[in-house]
């Protein structure tokens, strides 16, 4: 019986334990939601993106792709001059992943077309069809 009377009181102190933490993890990183990381870091990895993408010939290939990195590039920009440095981030984060789909799209476009004239040379050289 008297094991019986313990539960209460450890409960208690559980749910205090837990609560406490809580509150300390609230307090130390800044509230519930996670930070969007650095918003310059982000915007300067973008343009470096987009300035990869555009060698790989992304431009020409996946447009649509180029012109939403960009744009959400530019709004990254414009957030961070308005210092609003969450959604700065986010927008830069955005245009970078834009970016590195269109490189990616442009770079097995190009070695879809390699293997094509590779396959036509083995072709033209009575090789396996």
């Amino acid at each position: 019986m008297h094991v019986l009377r313990r539960v209460p009181a450890v409960a208690a102190l559980v749910t205090s334990a837990l609560a406490t933490g809580a509150i300390g993890a609230c307090a130390s990183g800044g509230g519930i939601f996670p930070t969007a990381g650095d918003p310059n870091a982000s915007v300067a990895n973008a343009e470096r993106l987009i300035a990869e993408a555009q060698q790989a010939g992304a431009d020409s290939l996946v447009p649509e792709v180029m012109s939403s990195a960009r744009q959400n590039f530019a709004t990254a920009q414009v957030l961070l001059r308005e210092r609003s440095l969450d959604r700065a981030a986010l927008k830069g984060r955005e245009a970078a992943a834009d970016a590195t789909y269109a490189r990616a799209a442009a770079l097995r476009a190009a070695a879809e077309r390699e293997r094509r004239a590779a396959q036509a040379a083995l072709e033209a050289a009575g090789g396996n069809p």
